[in-house]
């Protein structure tokens, strides 16, 4: 236990310091007292302030002991972490969660990363740690296995690091718990782009069945779906031969497979056997509980050590996967691809077993497979019988996407099977607008996994094959993950090597570099009319936006390929891209979000687009910020003058006019605000013009200040980098209307507006400009 008293100056031993710079009755921070009991609790807090951090804290002597780490807790051995030494916090700020108001010290969003508890590796830690130095293991809800602190040069710099779990062999010594063996909602693969290797990793083959959680209570088996279906009377022999096995309780994660003549597993085969339920093979990949103890805080290597007295063979009826080690990852993923298999899972060797989580497995497929959503299906053509071909998507951001059709890979016989279950769910509308005739519709209940080639731009796969039906898996569920979907295609885009390429970029949402890197080469036909040759503000985010964010307009030291620099008349340094390629390495450099100049390059001085942003306060409904959008469009119609709208990425609306290269910044940023006091005038209580946040409560602030030389906008088409991947996406007028709050995102296709395609800028007579000013 973390327990005793040290002299060291990283104990204080006294909250004095906290309350000094806190006042406590402007902030909902607790006061708290230094505790008297002894404990071992830890909490990282994730803290959205003047700069975006986490705060790792460890309780000694009766407080949280801090440290501010701006980049991140390591998870893994390789990275190293600065944390800032801060002063005691009380045991209660591990419970605190909120957002303190701007105004106190530490003003912004708190919220609770991890928690758990704590222990010292070291016998005499107290010594070790006021001579600066600590060894310990985490047992928290995301963060396990050792760790060190170590005090740089002075105080109050430290560094952060992860330990090899396999050099301290005392941190994994957990001891299981007792509890009644019930079914554990499985832990999950998430899909990588490049196989991991090192002695971290272990690695076994992909199998393609049905995912099953064997749960035997009392001699009783009951075997589970990952969604918690009861599917054992499907399984009547695979439950038998589990009930004969020796021992008592126990709980396992496997797949029930069925293996052709060449020992490939295939779905196609384990469906013709379920319906006599024989002939299904169960190969035993994980062991989270025996004998009435949960083993899933062990190592992986120790529980794998316990499946293998439970279950010896890796063949037969009853198997245990076969395992390879770290470095061997890369050859087999190879070998599986030649032999025609799936792909291979890897797996952290000293993780533990995390429900639902995808941090410490992933998966490397040989070939693009997902599920969708079977949305209709099209007449029969020729000598194809039931059907034609079954039309597909999937729900993102509480939209159905087209995803495309596929008209192969079916039997006859399984087509005439398969037209039976699409019938009762003939729908009279719509799930999407399509060019194909002679569609009928269906209620978006069934889920068919679909092989194919790629995704094209608009989202929609091509060369596809039908595998299967998977009952296993509800339509809500299914949602398109283009990591996935590319299979394990290299980490080149466009001649462009990403580095890192399936580093996490979005948390929330799985959003990898890779996918960053591959959406700006799908949009970048569309998005390069906007950007090239005008100079370009970036927001970087090298660790991903959970990290640390640099707005820059200039690189100092290294300049990506395919990115041209230039020193304008007055000196200032620009930066610009003319081929996709270049957008592509700046994703590769970490950058996230484009955002262009109204004017571009030679004549910097006259812009050739004006934008307006509509930035809504959060308690203004949607539709006025709709309505925002309309009066400003229809007050410029008046004068003769065409604009266009894109979402913003957030919650605003950009409103744009493409003009030929007539007037200077200097003539038409005042214009541009005359505008806008236009717009306001007409409903002083909804609008304002004025960029104080104090005067924009329950108001729509018409932003007319992103006009002028060196103002930005986000680009058409541009990530943000904000929670669910947003795309500040152009929209017509008309769909504009239908738009909903929550916009695009990343895992969209990208609207093709037609009259973006092809925008003509247009002509803004000096008399107009004149007129318009003077009347604000």
């Amino acid at each position: 236990m973390a327990s005793g008293k040290t002299k060291t100056t990283t104990r204080g031993g006294t909250l004095a310091k906290y309350r000094t710079k806190r006042n406590f009755s402007k902030t909902p921070e607790p006061g708290g007292k230094k505790a008297r009991q002894k404990g071992n609790s830890f909490v990282v807090q994730e803290h959205h302030a003047r700069s975006h951090h986490f705060d790792f804290r460890l309780e000694i002597d009766g407080v949280l002991v801090s440290w501010a780490v701006p980049k991140g807790i390591p998870e893994e051995m390789s990275a190293k972490r600065l944390a800032v030494h801060v002063e005691d916090h009380p045991l209660e700020y591990g419970k605190f969660q909120g957002t303190i108001p701007q105004g106190n010290y530490g003003a912004g969003k708190v919220a609770i990363w991890d928690k758990g508890t704590w222990d010292p590796l070291e016998k005499n830690w107290q010594k070790d740690l006021a001579k600066g130095k600590l060894k310990f293991v985490l047992h928290g809800e995301r963060l396990n296995g050792p760790y060190l602190l170590a005090r740089m040069s002075e105080e109050p710099n430290w560094l952060l690091r992860k330990l090899d779990p396999a050099t301290h062999p005392e941190a994994l010594e957990t001891e299981p718990k007792n509890e009644v063996a019930a079914f554990v909602s499985p832990q999950l693969a998430r899909p990588v782009t490049s196989v991991p290797g090192g002695k971290d990793w272990l690695h076994e083959l992909k199998f393609d069945g049905y995912r099953l959680i064997a749960v035997r209570r009392k001699g009783e088996v009951k075997l589970f779906t990952r969604k918690q279906l009861d599917w054992t009377a499907r399984f009547p022999e695979l439950a038998g031969r589990l009930k004969k096995l020796g021992g008592g309780d126990f709980v396992m994660d496997g797949e029930a497979v069925v293996f052709d003549r060449k020992g490939r597993s295939s779905f196609g085969a384990l469906q013709e056997a379920l319906k006599s339920g024989k002939g299904i093979d169960f190969v035993v990949f994980d062991l989270l509980h025996l004998d009435g103890h949960n083993l899933r805080g062990l190592p992986l290597t120790r529980r794998l050590e316990m499946l293998a007295k439970l279950v010896p063979a890796e063949s037969g009826p009853i198997r245990r996967s076969k395992i390879w080690s770290g470095d061997e990852g890369e050859e087999l993923f190879q070998q599986s691809c030649k032999l025609g298999l799936e792909g291979i899972i890897s797996k952290r060797s000293h993780g533990t077993y995390q429900p639902d989580s995808r941090r410490d497995w992933t998966k490397s497929k040989c070939r693009p497979r997902q599920e969708f959503i079977i949305c209709g299906f099209t007449e029969p053509k020729g000598a194809c019988p039931a059907f034609g071909a079954i039309l597909l998507g999937s729900v993102e951001n509480g939209r159905m996407i087209p995803r495309g059709k596929v008209g192969t890979g079916f039997t006859d016989a399984y087509r005439h099977q398969l037209l039976k279950q699409m019938k009762p769910l003939i729908a009279k509308e719509a799930s999407y607008s399509t060019t194909d005739r002679g569609v009928t519709w269906l209620k978006p209940r069934l889920v068919a996994e679909v092989e194919f080639a790629e995704l094209t731009r608009d989202g929609a796969i091509r060369q596809g094959s039908f595998v299967s039906l998977r009952e296993d898996k509800p339509a809500s569920d299914v949602h398109l993950n283009p990591v996935e979907a590319m299979g394990s295609l290299g980490s080149t885009v466009l001649g462009v090597e990403i580095s890192h390429p399936d580093r996490v970029v979005y948390p929330d949402d799985g959003v990898t570099k890779l996918e960053v890197a591959r959406y700006y080469e799908r949009v970048g036909e569309l998005m390069l009319p906007h950007v090239v040759d005008r100079p370009l503000a970036l927001l970087r985010t090298p660790e991903g936006i959970g990290g640390e964010k640099f707005f820059q307009k200039s690189f100092k030291a290294h300049v990506p390929p395919h990115v041209k620099v230039k020193t304008l008349d007055d000196g200032t340094e620009i930066l610009f891209v003319r081929e996709i390629k270049g957008l592509i390495s700046l994703a590769q450099f970490g950058v996230i979000e484009l955002h262009p100049w109204g004017s571009r390059l030679p004549q910097v001085d006259k812009p050739d687009v004006l934008v307006w942003d509509l930035d809504p306060d959060e308690k203004v409904p949607w539709k006025e910020t709709l309505g925002a959008a309309f009066l400003l469009r229809d007050c410029l119609a008046e004068y003769g003058l065409e604009t266009r709208a894109k979402s913003s990425g957030g919650k605003g609306i950009h409103v744009m006019m493409h003009l030929k290269r007539q007037h200077t910044w200097e003539l038409l940023k005042p214009f541009t605000k005359a505008v806008a006091a236009k717009v306001g005038e007409q409903n002083p209580k909804r609008f304002t013009i004025t960029a104080s946040k104090s005067k924009r409560s329950g108001k729509i602030y018409i932003d007319w200040l992103r006009n002028g030389k060196g103002a930005t906008c986000i680009a058409p088409w541009g990530l943000r980098a904000r929670p669910g991947a947003p795309v500040s996406m152009p929209v017509t007028w008309e769909q504009l209307a239908e738009m909903g709050p929550r916009g695009f995102t990343i895992r969209e296709p990208a609207q093709e507006p037609e009259n973006w395609m092809s925008i003509e800028p247009q002509s803004l007579p000096i008399s107009l400009v004149r007129e318009i000013s003077r009347g604000s």
